[in-house]
């Protein structure tokens, strides 16, 4: 390992004058604010740098307050041994952590033996399914880490720790920058808990799942619609699984799609679908609209679009993450991709509910 004689600005202005991301390849030792560091940069533009650990944590970098580095040869993430070593390192004795598959999973003895063979089959179900439906998937760069707490008082703990407002009702959640999920899971849960537990798994693993495997970028300003209505469309096994024998209803999502019903008879503006995709406001000021109307959009896509959407996600996904997504921009790739007529489009999209039946199918 030799000690580069330059500054950090100048050596990645000599590897590469791009910002796009790009998979990892060479690995740094740097020292920031006290700290050593051991990865890659993965993106960069002028002062700013995106810096990959080899535990999968995102490091925002300013790169003039970066001191010595080195070269430390070519990027080597952590395997999953040694992600389950430091986790034994960075948790209490109570917690047991197993390895299933791309994931290592920390939590009490009874939540991880349930759970993570669930988060291995969420896994496996989504990299099948969307090769199957002509996605460009890729394995993830780092191990897939999930952590289970055992009461609210542990979980809000971390929650503050990751920056993250435990608001009421919150049970779990993905943060692409720590690229981990956290949840908890009460030993005095009930049935009916452990089930909206298991949907929690589902879609914060969708998230986490979606955003290392190439379908979204962990830096850039992906839409909320598209990363909210992926997630929500996936809670449902049979999307999962690309199961195209049962009908449209075995498919959807029951809870969004009765919620989508209801605001599209009662409170849907006409021709607001431009408006929908090239903002996220609906998320703030009316969010469970917001988010039966990206489950709607999304499994619409999925249903009746299906290579459209992909080459749409693709899109999405080779941006310039250090760039900002304006609304005009975001809208023009949408229409790039489904069609200018966004009059003609919405029409599809709401006879496509209209002619579905009222009532919500049974999980």
């Amino acid at each position: 390992m030799r000690f580069l004689h330059c500054s950090l600005a100048g050596w990645l202005g000599l590897m590469t004058t791009a910002a796009c991301a790009a998979p990892p390849t060479k690995m740094l030792e740097l020292e920031l604010n006290g700290r050593k560091h051991r990865g890659a940069v993965v993106s960069h533009s002028g002062n700013t740098a995106w810096f990959l650990e080899r535990d999968g944590r995102l490091m925002p970098l300013e790169v003039d307050k970066v001191g010595e580095f080195k070269d430390a040869g070519r990027f080597r993430p952590f395997s999953t041994m040694e992600v389950r070593e430091h986790l034994a390192g960075e948790l209490s004795r109570d917690f047991q952590i197993a390895i299933a598959g791309s994931y290592v999973v920390a939590g009490p003895p009874q939540s991880v033996e349930r759970m993570a063979p669930l988060f291995d089959q969420l896994y496996r179900d989504f990299m099948v399914s969307f090769a199957a439906r002509g996605f460009k998937i890729r394995p993830p760069e780092t191990p897939l880490i999930a952590v289970i707490f055992p009461d609210r008082p542990s979980f809000e703990k971390y929650c503050h720790a990751e920056g993250v407002r435990p608001q009421p009702g919150l049970r779990g959640f993905y943060m692409p920058l720590s690229n981990r999920v956290a949840l908890y899971d009460s030993a005095r849960a009930g049935s009916e808990t452990a089930t909206a537990l298991d949907a929690t798994i589902l879609h914060e693993a969708t998230h986490q799942v979606a955003y290392n495997v190439g379908i979204h970028s962990r830096i850039g300003s992906t839409p909320k619609w598209v990363v909210e209505g992926l997630a929500t469309a996936l809670e449902r096994e049979a999307m999962r699984t690309n199961d195209r024998h049962g009908s449209v209803m075995s498919r959807i999502n029951p809870e969004r799609y009765a919620w989508f019903q209801r605001f599209r008879k009662e409170r849907r503006l006409p021709r607001s679908l431009g408006m929908f995709v090239q903002s996220d406001g609906g998320f703030d000021s009316a969010t469970l609209d917001a988010y039966s109307e990206a489950w709607a959009l999304t499994f619409f896509l999925l249903e009746t679009r299906s290579a459209e959407y992909a080459k749409f996600l693709t899109t999405l996904n080779q941006r310039d993450p250090m760039k900002p997504y304006p609304a005009e921009e975001r809208l023009k790739d949408f229409q790039a991709a489904f069609g200018r007529d966004l009059v003609m489009l919405e029409a599809h999209f709401l006879r496509f509910y209209q002619d579905l039946p009222t009532a919500t199918a049974s999980r």
